[in-house]
């Protein structure tokens, strides 16, 4: 299951803007100095279990990784935590016993379709083939380039081809495919959905930045959208 860019022409990660003057930190595990926004927060608790700030709100000294499962799982087994924090600490363990790097995918992901219900919420979710393509055919009229479209990993392919091929023709509209139909179909209200759309503005901006997110820690390539993100 991957996510794929609106006009993308590689199949590596689009190139991050850097701000010059946004603050740096240090990946415990890789030793890169990327700008904060591109990293993962973790802290050490009051009982020194290292806890995920996915939010960057918590107290305490930060402990940086780049943004990966992969990293994150490599942080745990080499004590990563333990040198950045100058102390013996112990990563948490999730609800069912899982271990960090398996728990923020998790979290990432729960995000991700909270980000959708939210859109469905705002009333910026359209599920269904026929309304999914009746408002593309609306947006090519219209001309504005900041939806994402939706289909199930599990959707057949004629519907798939169908939809994408109208979305090419307008062109600047993202589509993901890492949820299944299952879980759109929560998201819907209904026992499965195949087809969604998130038109365009600030739900289709937090969509993209939540999904993005969780395909990068996951280790996927490709990014979400063409939209611009808000920090």
């Amino acid at each position: 299951m991957t996510l794929i860019a609106a006009e993308q022409t590689s199949t590596g990660p689009a190139p991050r803007r850097r701000d010059r003057q946004a603050p740096e930190r240090r990946c415990l595990v890789t030793g890169e100095v990327r700008p904060r926004g591109e990293l993962m927060r973790f802290v050490v608790g009051p009982d020194d279990t290292v806890v995920p700030d996915l939010d960057r709100r918590l107290p305490g000294r930060g402990l940086w990784l780049t943004g990966r499962r992969d990293i994150v799982a490599q942080a745990c087994a080499k004590r990563a935590f333990a040198r950045g924090a100058k102390r013996q600490v112990t990563p948490m363990t999730g609800p069912d016993g899982e271990g960090l790097d398996a728990f923020v995918e998790a979290e990432l992901f729960r995000r991700a379709v909270g980000a959708l219900t939210l859109a469905r919420k705002a009333g910026a979710y359209i599920s269904g083939f026929e309304k999914v393509r009746s408002a593309l055919s609306g947006l090519q009229e219209e001309g504005p380039d900041r939806a994402v479209l939706l289909c199930a990993s599990d959707a057949g392919d004629d519907g798939r081809e169908k939809v994408t091929r109208l979305a090419d023709r307008i062109g600047g509209v993202g589509r993901v495919d890492e949820f299944d139909a299952a879980t759109l179909g929560q998201v819907s209200g209904r026992d499965r959905t195949v087809h969604a759309l998130v038109l365009p503005g600030g739900a289709a901006r937090h969509v993209a930045d939540a999904v993005r997110k969780y395909t990068d820690y996951r280790g996927d390539t490709a990014p979400v959208a063409d939209v611009d993100v808000m920090d």
